[in-house]
């Protein structure tokens, strides 16, 4: 998993330890609460180095809610997923941003890196998923009105899920990737 700390690959992660019990996980943090894909790219030759079976990539919020440009995202996502799929043989997962959880001025470009995702993803489809869990948490809140305009809570504040987010997103993301039939296969 590479993905912020405390965020939902952290909740991946746990899940895959009760249901895999014999399997070996990682999470690779740089030590920054708010992990932007730039500050990533130093972690992929020790990522590199653990010749890994299979890659989740939860990043691109944090470079939103700074206001980055989606297309430099998105071009430094897609050169880190190419380093990967060139130097191992890992299947590669990469999650979509969460507009809804971002500031109202970042929402825009959010959904312009959404959209460069899954463009890249679209193109090296072979051995790289996109997990979209835009519209997935879209109709959860929808789903989950308590009043007028008001929504049950994925997340407290930008950039940080509520627990019950924590647990959304990770069965979502478990179920998207189709862990169980990759670990069967």
């Amino acid at each position: 998993m590479l993905c912020p700390p405390e965020g939902y690959g952290e909740a991946i992660v746990e899940l895959l330890v009760t249901r895999r019990p014999g399997a070996v996980f990682k999470s690779y943090h740089v030590g920054e609460e708010q992990l932007t894909v730039e500050a990533a790219l130093p972690v992929a030759p020790a990522l590199i180095g653990k010749a890994p079976d299979l890659v989740v990539i939860g990043l691109g919020t944090a470079d939103m809610a700074q206001e980055r440009a989606p297309e430099a995202s998105v071009e430094m996502l897609g050169s880190l997923v190419q380093l990967l799929v060139l130097k191992t043989q890992a299947r590669v997962a990469l999650t979509t941003v969460c507009p809804a959880f971002l500031p109202s001025q970042a929402r825009a470009a959010a959904t312009a890196f959404n959209a460069g995702v899954r463009a890249w993803g679209a193109s090296h489809a072979s051995r790289v998923d996109v997990l979209d869990l835009e519209p997935v948490v879209e109709t959860f809140l929808d789903a989950h009105r308590r009043g007028a305009g008001e929504k049950r809570s994925l997340h407290v504040q930008p950039l940080r899920l509520t627990s019950t987010g924590r647990v959304f997103l990770s069965n979502t993301v478990y179920d998207l990737l189709k862990l169980d039939d990759f670990f069967e296969a």
